[in-house]
C-alpha cells in the first residue's frame, strides 16, 4: 500500500469497501466493436472518474438520482487493491473534481444552498481536511501546481453578466482575473460550467460553457484561452459540447458531443487549434471523461459504470481517422 493510500485508512479512518470485479455490478455495457479496447472497471454507482496524476487511483462521486435530492460522496478507486475509499461525508453535492499535481489533495466544487454557485473547497487527503478557498461554478487545478482555476458565469460574477476565469493560488489568494470575450446569451436563456481542464504545460485553459432555454433548448460550445488572457478562440460549433480534457502530451483536447435527448453523448477529439475534429467511436457513449497520466488510456463513465479506452492500441489499430492528425 503506498503511501497516500495508508494515509487514507489511517488519518481518515476509513473503511475501504472491496469492488468486485465480477459479481459488484450489472453485466458490462460495451459496444461490441469496441470489445477489444474497452476494458469494464467493475465500478459501478459512480460518476466523473478523475485519474490522478501518478495514475494509481480515479476520484469519483458517488451516483444518486439527481430526482431524489439525495446526498453524495467522494471516493477514491486504487486500481491495485480494487477498493473504493470514501473520503468525505454526505454533502449536498460535488462537481468538477481535480487533483493537484502531487496526487495528495483535490479541489472540488460543492452546492452552496444558500445562493446560486458552489463553494470551491481543497479536501486534503492525508489530513481529511476540507478548506474553502473561493466560491464560483467549477475548479481546476494547474500541472504546474502554481495556482487552481474558478470559472465564474453571468450569475456568480460580480461584473453581472461577465464570463471570467479566476486564477487563484491553491491558499485562495487571487493572482489574476482572466475575462472570457463571450457574448452573453438572451435574457430567456441560462449559462452553466460544463467542464475546464488545463494545458499540460499551465499556459492554457479548456473550458465549455452550456447554454439552455426556457423552453428547454439546449446548446455548448468548448473554447481554449492562454493564461495571460491573449488568445481565445472557440473550437467547436454546432450541438452540445462538454467536458473537455487535455491529453498529457498536449495534442489533443477530447470532449463529449452530446446526444439528443439523452444525458450522455459521443466522444471526439480535436487539436487545442480547432482543427481535425474527429470521432473517437460511433458506437461508444459517456458522460465524462479522464486521460490516464501517460496518455494511452482514457477513463469514462457510462450508466454509472467506470470503463477504461485503450487509446494507445485503438490509435495504432488503423480505426481512428485522428491517427493521421497526431
Amino acid at each position: 500500500m503506498n503511501n497516500l493510500k495508508r494515509w487514507a485508512f489511517l488519518f481518515l479512518g476509513l473503511v475501504p469497501v472491496m469492488i468486485s470485479m465480477t459479481t459488484c455490478a450489472p453485466k458490462a455495457d460495451i459496444p461490441p466493436d469496441e470489445t477489444d479496447y474497452v476494458a469494464w472497471t467493475g465500478i459501478s454507482g459512480f460518476e466523473q472518474p478523475v485519474w490522478s496524476p501518478d495514475g494509481t487511483m480515479l476520484a469519483l462521486k458517488e451516483f444518486k438520482d439527481p430526482q431524489a435530492q439525495e446526498h453524495t460522496r467522494l471516493f477514491l478507486y486504487a486500481f491495485d487493491h480494487q477498493q473504493t475509499i470514501p473520503i468525505t461525508g454526505t454533502m449536498r453535492d460535488y462537481r468538477a473534481i481535480s487533483w493537484s499535481p502531487d496526487s495528495l489533495k483535490l479541489v472540488v466544487a460543492k452546492i452552496n444552498e444558500r445562493k446560486y454557485g458552489k463553494d470551491i473547497q481543497v479536501v486534503d487527503l492525508r489530513t481529511g481536511q476540507i478548506t474553502t478557498i473561493g466560491f464560483g461554478e467549477g475548479a481546476a487545478w494547474s500541472p504546474d501546481g502554481q495556482s487552481i482555476a474558478i470559472y465564474l458565469g453571468p450569475k456568480t460574477n460580480t461584473s453581472q453578466g461577465q464570463f471570467s476565469i479566476h486564477l487563484v493560488r491553491p491558499d485562495g489568494i487571487l493572482i489574476k482575473t482572466i475575462p472570457l470575450p463571450i457574448a452573453p446569451t438572451p435574457i430567456t436563456w441560462y449559462d452553466e460550467y460544463d467542464g475546464m481542464s488545463w494545458a499540460p504545460d499551465s499556459q492554457w485553459i479548456a473550458l465549455s460553457i452550456m447554454h439552455w432555454s426556457s423552453d428547454n433548448k439546449v446548446a455548448g460550445d468548448v473554447y481554449v484561452i492562454d493564461v495571460n488572457g491573449d488568445k481565445f478562440r472557440q473550437i467547436t460549433t454546432e450541438g452540445w459540447n462538454r467536458e473537455p480534457t487535455w491529453s498529457p502530451d498536449g495534442k489533443t483536447i477530447a470532449y463529449i458531443a452530446m446526444a439528443p435527448a439523452s444525458i450522455f453523448g459521443r466522444v471526439y477529439l480535436v487539436r487545442p487549434d480547432g482543427s481535425c475534429t474527429s470521432l473517437l467511436s460511433g458506437a461508444l457513449m459517456a458522460q465524462s471523461l479522464s486521460w490516464s497520466p501517460d496518455g494511452n488510456q482514457i477513463a469514462y463513465e457510462y450508466k454509472n459504470g467506470v470503463y477504461i479506452l485503450d487509446f494507445k492500441k485503438k490509435l495504432t489499430s488503423g480505426s481512428l481517422l485522428y491517427a493521421s492528425c497526431r
